[in-house]
């Protein structure tokens, strides 16, 4: 283990960023793994990433961890700042006097953890223009494509949160179901908790203990029972909502690895009309990042509505099953 002595301008700071400005950058999420396993001790003991720090006391670590230094987060950063503003051009929708619209891609993260290199929450302070603060107002999975919203200041965050609050705002979804649901038209109010292991953690309908959780569905093309494309409108924000809704009533979103309901449709043998068969789609079990599901529209009022095109592969896909999307799906919930 090596060591090094609190200073005088530490005295009385929280742990973790003495860490950071005494030995360099690191990620809280391994970090507070360190601190947990006694890779880094405060005079020779155990302690919390939150704990006070003293002038004298005797900061230990172990020489295999890596530490970030200064030249390096320079380099890091002049990276990410290439990659952030070259992805942002491409992902823009518009911008207004309180946000700024993108479409973001499935597979980038809203907000950072041990496994995201980059994530939206972090593209903020590369994005940022006239020195105007971006905020995140709300968030969408990982691998949900599609719209999201970033507030210019905290007055107009404070605004649009209140706003998705109390369903002030209607946001539209698309996915590809398989198979179709049994009704075309429907209102699923079931509600969810978190369930399973640390490792695995999903959400669940549960009667007792989850938070109510509504969402509002209409079919809105389909191939027989076999497959479909659903608009869909989640009248409240539980994480993986749709998704927990939509295989609670047999239709999982196709490529939903971790949702993926009764059905054996990802190996079906079964040929779908003028079709391949299902299974030669390109969102196999072993794809996990190619979730069909995309955030369409958000309509604030009736004169300002935003959408968020689909991607390029969720075209194809589309044009493959012989599904196709109607116009004006932004007002498909009025």
């Amino acid at each position: 283990m090596l060591s090094i002595k609190i200073p005088e301008k530490e005295h009385g700071t929280r742990l973790d960023r003495s860490v950071r400005r005494l030995l360099g950058q690191i990620n809280q999420s391994l970090l507070e793994k360190f601190l947990r396993f006694g890779m880094i001790l405060l005079d020779g003991k155990k302690a919390k990433s939150s704990t006070k720090v003293f002038y004298g006391q005797v900061l230990n670590y172990s020489q295999k961890i890596s530490f970030e230094k200064p030249h390096q987060i320079k380099r890091i950063s002049q990276y990410n700042e290439k990659y952030y503003k070259n992805l942002f051009k491409k992902i823009f929708i518009k911008e207004t006097n309180e946000y700024i619209a993108i479409n973001k891609p499935s597979g980038l993260a809203v907000q950072g953890g041990s496994k995201q290199k980059f994530h939206v929450d972090d593209m903020l302070k590369f994005i940022s223009t006239n020195n105007v603060s971006l905020k995140l107002i709300h968030r969408i999975d990982k691998d949900t494509s599609g719209l999201l919203l970033l507030a210019k200041e905290n007055k107009a965050a404070k605004k649009f949160a209140s706003f998705f609050k109390y369903q002030k705002i209607i946001k539209t979804y698309l996915a590809i179901v398989s198979p179709s649901p049994n009704v075309d038209v429907g209102t699923i109010d079931l509600p969810l908790s978190k369930s399973g292991t640390k490792k695995y953690q999903r959400m669940s309908v549960d009667q007792n203990m989850g938070k109510r959780a509504i969402t509002e569905y209409k079919v809105v093309d389909k191939v027989g029972s076999r497959v479909a494309l659903v608009a869909l409108y989640p009248k409240t924000g539980r994480t993986h909502q749709l998704r927990v809704h939509l295989e609670y009533i047999n239709a999982p979103i196709v490529g939903d690895n971790k949702y993926r309901g009764l059905s054996e449709v990802y190996i079906s043998p079964q040929n779908l009309p003028e079709h391949k068969k299902l299974s030669h789609i390109k969102w196999i079990p072993n794809n996990i990042k190619n979730l069909q599901l995309h955030a369409y529209s958000i309509r604030i009022s009736k004169s300002e509505i935003i959408t968020a095109d689909v991607s390029e592969d969720f075209k194809q896909n589309l044009k493959f099953l012989g599904l196709k999307l109607p116009k004006n799906l932004h007002n498909i919930f009025i």
